[in-house]
């Protein structure tokens, strides 16, 4: 098409040749409007060679394009027979390998046949053995049982037999047996009387008279005898000087208890009073704070109402407090139910309420305004002007809008050297009045940086007018 294109081109540019010296000879006008023609059809061919020639350049640019699309994909098809024939030689070797672990595994085989049957007998000897071991185990909780219960039974007859020594004994009064069954003599227990010796058994006793017939009223003798006896035993010669100690030690607590019962009565006399003047107090102090909290409340949500209510009205002192609150456009509902920035305000309504009714010298807040948008940073800012007079707030805050209202700025930033310096400014509404650099570098250092904290000072300057 091109060569077309320059042959229609060099042929027109011969014809108009051909025609303007044609047109020498002809008259003007016809020869004007066939010069006009002819420039016409030149302009036309020399378009239509322009179009050839942007087609070729597309033509030859796409077959470049494709020449290197081919070379890509040849030399990708070259890795992938390379890629293929190394496949073909790791599977090779893998069915290699194959084959050896299936010779291994055939002969492993052959192994595991006599080693399971001699499991198998291993297994029925030791079920048999421990068969046995329970068999024996049996045995000997049996003879164990029969063992306890041997010497509980010996336990019981060697309690029956003191039992029965020591009834002969208090039976005999003053009497012992001369032999117990283990060979001692048992006269311990008469060893309160030792003042009158024991009469043994088998030597004065055994060998006395019978009486066939108790003199009357012997018995009740003997028992009140006894009786008196007992309460003879173990006399104490320091009981008069004990019973006045006691007596004294008791007068001494008498009075004491006296003094604490009076004590006592004058802590719930005091306790009573402070209770009612608390209570006055705290109804005071809750009926302003409730009427403070109202107002902060419209202020900061710009309209609403809200109101704090007790839980137990007849016991202020321990009431708990909710709080009900219907922001602009909604229904009465807790606090509970209210979104974060809704209960961001109220909670700010409550403190700053009680700040109202009781100034404090400083106050700290933290991320207070982290939920709330420009709007409410603006009241939240001009609550803060308001009691800002009896009352330094301190924020910790990253809100821009906030920082534009505050009086000095504590913030840190780090230098070009990698050490963080507390950067302070003080503020006249965006005018900086004074910046100062904290930290415990040289003199020497501070010098050295002072150009660039003065550019530093510069940058924050900006940002607080912006």
């Amino acid at each position: 098409d091109l060569a077309a294109a320059e042959d229609t081109h060099a042929h027109a540019t011969q014809e108009l040749s051909r025609t303007e010296q044609q047109a020498e000879a002809a008259g003007a006008d016809e020869l004007l409007q066939q010069l006009a023609d002819l420039r016409a059809a030149a302009a036309e061919a020399q378009g239509n060679l322009r179009s050839r020639e942007a087609v070729l350049d597309s033509q030859q640019r796409n077959l470049a394009a494709t020449a290197a699309q081919i070379s890509a994909k040849e030399d990708r098809s070259a890795a992938l027979q390379a890629e293929a024939a190394a496949l073909s030689g790791k599977i090779e070797e893998l069915n290699r390998q194959e084959n050896e672990l299936s010779l291994e595994i055939a002969q492993f085989q052959h192994q595991i046949a006599p080693l399971e049957s001699a499991l198998a007998d291993l297994e029925k000897e030791q079920a048999q053995r421990e068969a046995n071991e329970r068999a024996l185990q049996d045995a000997l909780r049996a003879d164990e049982s029969a063992y306890n219960a041997a010497l509980l039974k010996q336990q019981r007859s060697d309690d029956a037999l003191r039992q029965l020594r020591h009834d002969i004994e208090e039976d005999l009064g003053l009497v012992f047996l001369e032999e117990s069954a283990n060979g001692e003599h048992s006269d311990e227990a008469n060893a309160d009387a030792a003042y009158q010796p024991l009469l043994p058994w088998e030597t004065i006793v055994a060998q006395l008279q019978p009486l066939t017939e108790l003199p009357a009223g012997l018995e009740d003798n003997v028992r009140q005898l006894r009786g008196r006896l007992s309460r003879v035993r173990n006399v104490n010669p320091d009981a008069p000087r004990e019973y006045e100690e006691a007596a004294a030690r008791c007068t001494y607590l008498e009075t004491q208890s006296a003094d604490l019962s009076a004590a006592i009565a004058d802590l719930h006399k005091v306790i009573h009073e402070l209770d009612t003047l608390m209570q006055a107090e705290l109804t005071v102090t809750f009926n302003a704070v409730s009427e403070q909290f109202v107002y902060f409340f419209n202020t900061l949500f710009n309209g609403g109402t809200a109101k704090l209510v007790l839980m137990d009205p007849d016991h202020i002192t321990a009431s708990g407090i909710e709080i009900i609150a219907r922001p602009p456009g909604k229904r009465p509902q807790s606090l509970a139910l209210l979104s974060g920035g809704e209960r961001t305000l109220a909670a700010c309504a409550l403190i700053f309420a009680i700040l109202r009714v009781s100034p404090t010298p400083f106050c700290v807040l933290d991320e207070v305004d982290a939920a709330l948008d420009e709007a409410n940073v603006d009241r939240f800012r001009a609550t803060l002007d308001e009691l800002s007079g009896d009352t330094q707030f301190i924020l910790i805050t990253h809100n821009r809008r906030t920082l534009e209202n505050t009086n000095a700025i504590y913030g840190v930033t780090m230098a070009s050297d990698g050490a963080s310096r507390v950067i302070s400014l003080r503020l006249d509404g965006e005018r900086i009045v004074r910046g100062d650099s904290g930290g415990d570098a040289p003199a020497t250092a501070r010098d050295d940086a002072s150009d660039e904290a003065d550019d530093a000072l510069a940058a924050l300057e900006d940002l607080v007018q912006m």
